[in-house]
């Protein structure tokens, strides 16, 4: 089973995302991004641009089809794979400050179809036809959605027949995590921790058939760390814009993170799964 945890109290607990997205765009912030990522797309999750050209790659192999990028953020990464790749591309996510900041990055993308961006609460059901993806995407933010059961059936109703999921889990239990520990990577908001495999049976149980599965937990480990240096070199310009316990709070999260991934305590992994050609039927097991 999952084990979920709300955002704790006390001298760990600080609003991570608004505060994000109220200085997204500023120099500095992308100065970090740069830093610690090697291109600034807007990103802030784990993903490395060895797995962004994946990505497109993965996308690529369904020509001018159409995205869905789920908790998108921002919407930098999911506009280069766009730009990259030709599909139409849909984003949601639940902060409407990084709604905003998607539709700003796309009004100057140049993308050759124009994408759509709205405000959903991705743990429910979205608001899209049957069968309408061809791709769908969610980057390090399952472990914000409650009942995952009920979010992977509604991604297998609206992928087409054929269609495929890109999904990564950050905070896969594969070893001992102390409360304390735990407590500093929830810090963020609503978490959701599954074992090892969990993942993939409900995925199975939705109706998907999975078709890759890989460890990505040095990803975590190298962003986190390269995040933690690039504000600490920086830290009284971000005093500036940061109050001290909350840049205390970043910090420290950054540090646990690498920790935890580094000793492969809590990994991350990287599902593709597909949407069969003809649909299966779970009354039939």
């Amino acid at each position: 089973m999952t084990v979920e945890r709300q955002q704790p109290a006390g001298a760990h607990s600080y609003e991570f995302y608004s505060a994000q997205y109220s200085r997204f765009s500023n120099l500095l912030a992308a100065e970090i991004r740069r830093e610690a990522y090697g291109e600034d797309l807007g990103q802030q999750g784990w993903r490395t641009l060895d797995e962004q050209q994946e990505l497109i790659g993965l996308v690529n192999e369904r020509p001018h089809g159409r995205l869905l990028d789920v908790a998108c953020g921002s919407g930098g990464p999911a506009i280069a794979i766009a730009a990259a790749t030709g599909c139409w591309l849909a984003g949601v996510d639940i902060e409407e400050a990084a709604i905003e900041q998607a539709k700003s990055l796309a009004a100057v993308g140049q993308l050759r179809v124009g994408p759509t961006f709205i405000v959903a609460n991705c743990s429910q059901v979205l608001p899209f036809e049957d069968d309408d993806f061809d791709v769908i995407s969610c980057i390090d933010a399952i472990i914000h959605l409650a009942d995952r059961r009920a979010v992977f059936a509604d991604w297998f109703r609206l992928l087409r027949p054929g269609g495929r999921l890109i999904l990564t889990d950050a905070c896969v239990l594969t070893g001992v995590v102390s409360k304390e520990e735990l407590d500093i990577r929830a810090s963020q908001g609503t978490f959701h921790i599954a074992p090892v495999g969990f993942n993939e049976v409900l995925l199975e149980r939705a109706g998907f058939k999975l078709r890759a599965c890989k460890d990505t937990t040095d990803a975590v480990a190298g962003v986190a760390m390269r995040l933690h240096r690039a504000r600490e070199s920086r830290r009284d310009a971000l005093l500036e814009e940061e109050d001290a316990g909350w840049f205390k709070s970043r910090q420290t999260f950054l540090a646990t993170t690498a920790e935890l991934a580094t000793t492969a305590r809590l990994s991350r992994f990287f599902y593709v799964a597909e949407k069969p050609e003809q649909e299966w039927n779970p009354r039939e097991r």
